[in-house]
C-alpha cells in the first residue's frame, strides 16, 4: 500500500502555494470565474480532462480502468462577503470578500488528492469522481450540481468530504473529527410577512398596527421550542431581524422579520416549519391583519451514513493512528452538502486546522481567522487512503 502520509508531506508546499494563490481571489456564491479557471487549470496540468458543470462548477473523472464502484469526492470553493483583517501577507485582494470560512483549503486539499490519486491510479478498482462546488454560503450550489447531473455518468455509490475546524479546544492540528449520525443540523431561513393598515399615530384605532401583531408572533413562536418539541430532540428557531415603519408618529402598512430553523431531525424540522406557518397566520388574522411566511433557503441537515461513516473513519485511524482522530458532537451550524448526503451514502469528516491552545483564537466566519495549513496534508492523505481502501474493498466483477 502506498505511504499516503510521506506522499502528502512531500506536496505539502504545492498544496500551500495553491491554497495561498486562491485565498488572495475570493469570490462569492455562483459567480466563480477565476477560482473555476484556477482550479481547472491545475486538474489539466496534472492530467484530467475537466468538465464545467452548472454555473462555475467543475468536475472530473479519474478511471482505474479496472471494474469497480465510484466514489465521489468534495471540496467547496465559494467565499464569504468579510472583509479579511488577518494580516497575512497573503491576504484577499477583494474588498470586502474573503475566504473566511476556510474553503479555500478545502479546494487545496483535493487538488492535493486529486495529484496523489492520479499518480497512482491503478493501485485501485473502479473510478473516482471529484466535485468542486460552488455557492455552499448561498445560492444552493450543491443542489444545482445534483440537477445538472453530478451523481451520474458514472453513477455514484457513495461519497466523501472535509471541513476544516478552527479555535476548537483541545483539538489540535492535524486532527480528523468524525460524527456518527446528524453531524450538522438542517438550516430554513424564513421571513415573515405582516400586512396591517396604516394610520396616523393619534387615531391606532382607525389602522391595524403591523408591529404590534410582529411582537405577537414573536411571543406565540417561542412555544414551538419549549413546549412542542419532542423532549429529546434538539431545535433552534431564532428571529435575527425586524424591521417595520419609518416615522414615529405612523402606523406601517407593513412590517416583516427574519430567523431560521435548524434540526438534526427531519420530522423536528417539519413540525417547527408547519407551526411557524399556522401560528404566525392565525395570530395575524387575531389581530385583524394578514401574515405569510416565505422560506428563501433551505437546507436539509448533514447525516452521515452509519455504515460509510465506520468503515471510512476506521481506514482514518488506521492511516493517523487514534490519536489523531477523534469522536465531535454535532453542531448546530448548516452544510450543503448534506444535500449530496441525501442522494447517496457518505461522510462528511472535520480537519483541525488550529485549535485554542496552539495561537489559533478565531473561529471561521471571523474577519481574523488564521488556519494552521500544516493539517492540510493530513486530509490530503486521508482523502486518498480512504479512496483506495473503500474502492478496493467494494470492487465489482
Amino acid at each position: 500500500m502506498v505511504d499516503f502520509i510521506k506522499e502528502a508531506e512531500t506536496i505539502q508546499q504545492q498544496v500551500v502555494l495553491w491554497r495561498r494563490d486562491l485565498h488572495q481571489c475570493p469570490e462569492l456564491l455562483l459567480d466563480l470565474p477565476k477560482t473555476s479557471a484556477y482550479v481547472e487549470r491545475e486538474l489539466q496540468k496534472m492530467g484530467y480532462e475537466t468538465e464545467r458543470i452548472c454555473q462555475s462548477g467543475l468536475t472530473t473523472v479519474l478511471d482505474s480502468g479496472k471494474p469497480g464502484k465510484t466514489l465521489l469526492l468534495r471540496a467547496d470553493m465559494d467565499a464569504l462577503p468579510i472583509q479579511e483583517e488577518s494580516g497575512l501577507p497573503y491576504a484577499s485582494r477583494t474588498p470586502g470578500v474573503s475566504h473566511a470560512c476556510g474553503h479555500d483549503t478545502h479546494m487545496a486539499i483535493l487538488l492535493g488528492a486529486a495529484r496523489l490519486l492520479h499518480e497512482h491510479r491503478h493501485e485501485f478498482c473502479g473510478k473516482i469522481k471529484f466535485m468542486f462546488q460552488p455557492g455552499e454560503e448561498g445560492g444552493g450550489g450543491a443542489r444545482l450540481m445534483i440537477q445538472s447531473g453530478i451523481l451520474e455518468n458514472p453513477k455514484v455509490d457513495a461519497c466523501m468530504g472535509f471541513h476544516q475546524v478552527v479555535a476548537r479546544d483541545h483539538l489540535p492540528t492535524g486532527t480528523v473529527g468524525y460524527t456518527k449520525g446528524a453531524m450538522m443540523a438542517s438550516a430554513d431561513i424564513f421571513q415573515i410577512r405582516v400586512y396591517g393598515k396604516s394610520a396616523h399615530g393619534a387615531s391606532p384605532e382607525s389602522g391595524v398596527n403591523p408591529i404590534q401583531i410582529l411582537t405577537q408572533i414573536y411571543s406565540a413562536i417561542q412555544v414551538i421550542e419549549c413546549a412542542e418539541k419532542p423532549r429529546s430532540a434538539q431545535l433552534a428557531l431564532t428571529i435575527g431581524q425586524i424591521n417595520a415603519g419609518k416615522a414615529g408618529n405612523v402606523i406601517p402598512e407593513t412590517g416583516y422579520m427574519c430567523g431560521s430553523i435548524r434540526a438534526y431531525e427531519e420530522s423536528v424540522r417539519e413540525l417547527a416549519k408547519q407551526r411557524l406557518a399556522e401560528i404566525s397566520t392565525q395570530t395575524a388574522e387575531m389581530f385583524g391583519g394578514r401574515a405569510e411566511v416565505i422560506f428563501t433557503s433551505e437546507l436539509p441537515a448533514t447525516v452521515n451514513d452509519d455504515t460509510v461513516g465506520e468503515e471510512m473513519f476506521g481506514y482514518v485511524k488506521e492511516l493517523l493512528g487514534k490519536e489523531q482522530t477523534k469522536i465531535l458532537p454535532p453542531i448546530m451550524g448548516s452544510e450543503d452538502f448534506g444535500e449530496v448526503l441525501k442522494e447517496v451514502p457518505g461522510v462528511f469528516f472535520r480537519i483541525s486546522l488550529g485549535d485554542k491552545q496552539e495561537g489559533y483564537p478565531y473561529i471561521s466566519h471571523n474577519a481574523k481567522v488564521i488556519f494552521n495549513e500544516d493539517g492540510m496534508k493530513n486530509a490530503v492523505a486521508a482523502f486518498a487512503y480512504c479512496a483506495v481502501k473503500w474502492l478496493n474493498a467494494h470492487q465489482t466483477m
